[in-house]
């Protein structure tokens, strides 16, 4: 009976079952007593904040799945970054513009990548039995230009998972890279090497033998992040920064996916905007099954592919680029986890074609079924388009619209016009299927 009540006297009544395991410990000291409520409430301060960011985990789940989600599709090399940087420049410019510094850094990589690619390449050329377009002299150049060559691989161990595959620079998913190359030391101090020697780059450059060399060996060092070489001069300004094409054409290759988040910044970006989210994926035929868990879960397909019937996979030479975007577009028609998603075709790299045209490029060469049309580029656009429609009309599980565009995604304001007509079509339908309109 003692017992009993000295238990109802620490810890209330018998009829609570917490009442016994809540109760304090028998002979607890006053400052024991201070310790052990401190904790309690240490303990229930956590809570309460475990408690606010699942809250908030859950507001912001909750938001993504509400919210319009856009997956960019297509081969490696088709133009998926250069399109998700003009969305940047469309809808959130003041981001665009905080990510500058960054991609000064990334021009500069570009610029040695491009210095590295000639050099090799005139190395290769005096290692042949017999050669006339460069002498000892350009290997002295190159030798001279060493301290420049090396800052790639300093630069690179800042933010590369690991060694260049291909040449080409890879960072992993997200932003951290981006944050490096702004602020580390070691990458502006890799940039004020590259800019005292601006002068040696120039020269280097400007000499006709290095031009017919990669000309001779079809290197088309002017493709890609190749199109700073023309530019050494405006580029190693100390005050540079990029413009808006920079940042379109500079070149960096992701490692995995990239997902981006995409706030309206202010009721002139463009009207009715809402956020959205785009996801970039892998292109390489290795990768593509990465592509599958996002077919269920986004409302839009942007599909890139450039008409490069003349061309063959990088990764698979076995295999021509644009019967490779064929076989993509049928295969992503016919899915049926993408019945009820807007597929956009993207013809992108629209001035590399007209350029090949204007060369010389005779398209039934390469593609036989063209036939005798008009080798022109309204002929080829024309035929071409024809071709994709009819497979997203024999290929889709049920009738829905077919949107198609003729884009050069390093043109900033044709690009503009087309990526804001995109977005609105994409929303109209979101607003359809919600029955909001």
């Amino acid at each position: 009976m003692a017992t009993s009540v000295a238990s109802r006297a620490r810890g209330g009544s018998l009829d609570d079952p917490f009442a016994v395991h809540m109760a304090p410990p028998a002979g607890e000291t006053s400052d024991q007593r201070t310790a052990r409520l401190a904790a309690a409430q240490n303990a229930d301060k956590t809570s309460r904040q475990i408690d606010e960011v699942l809250l908030q985990s859950k507001k912001i789940l909750d938001k993504k799945k509400a919210d319009v989600k856009i997956l960019l599709l297509g081969q490696s090399e088709s133009g998926k970054s250069t399109v998700l940087k003009n969305f940047r420049l469309r809808f959130t410019p003041q981001y665009f513009d905080g990510e500058r510094a960054a991609w000064r850094m990334v021009i500069l990589l570009n610029l040695i990548g491009s210095l590295r690619v000639i050099c090799e390449t005139i190395e290769s050329e005096l290692e042949s039995p017999e050669f006339s377009l460069v002498s000892d002299l350009h290997r002295q150049r190159c030798a001279d230009l060493a301290p420049v060559l090396r800052e790639e691989e300093i630069i690179n161990q800042l933010i590369s998972p690991s060694k260049q595959l291909l040449g080409e620079l890879y960072v992993r998913p997200g932003g951290e890279w981006k944050t490096i190359l702004a602020s580390s030391e070691v990458a502006q101090n890799s940039a004020s090497v590259v800019l005292s020697m601006r002068d040696e780059i120039e020269n280097f450059w400007a000499d006709t033998a290095v031009r017919e060399l990669m000309e001779k060996k079809e290197i088309p060092i002017r493709d890609g992040g190749g199109y700073f070489m023309d530019d050494v001069a405006r580029i190693t300004e100390a005050d540079y920064v990029p413009t808006d094409s920079d940042i379109l054409r500079a070149r960096i290759k992701t490692m995995g996916v990239e997902e981006h988040f995409f706030e309206k910044e202010s009721a002139s970006a463009a009207r009715g905007v809402k956020d959205f989210w785009i996801y970039d994926v892998p292109g390489q035929r290795g990768s593509r099954a990465a592509w599958i868990p996002f077919f269920d879960m986004v409302q839009a397909i942007v599909f890139l592919t450039p008409l490069s019937f003349y061309e063959v996979l990088e990764e698979d030479t076995r295999v021509n680029r644009l019967e490779d975007s064929v076989i993509l577009w049928k295969d992503i028609c016919a899915n049926t986890l993408l019945q009820n998603c807007q597929l956009i075709l993207f013809f992108n790299k629209m001035d590399i074609l007209k350029a090949k045209l204007r060369a010389g490029l005779i398209i039934n060469e390469y593609v036989p079924s063209f036939a005798d049309r008009p080798n022109t580029y309204i002929g080829a656009t024309t035929y071409f388009k024809e071709k994709f429609k009819a497979y997203h009309k024999r290929s889709s599980p049920k009738p829905r619209s077919f949107f198609y565009y003729e884009t050069t995604a390093v043109d900033t304001r044709s690009t503009a016009k087309i990526i804001g007509a995109v977005h609105e079509e994409i929303f109209r339908k979101h607003l359809h299927d919600s029955v909001l309109i």
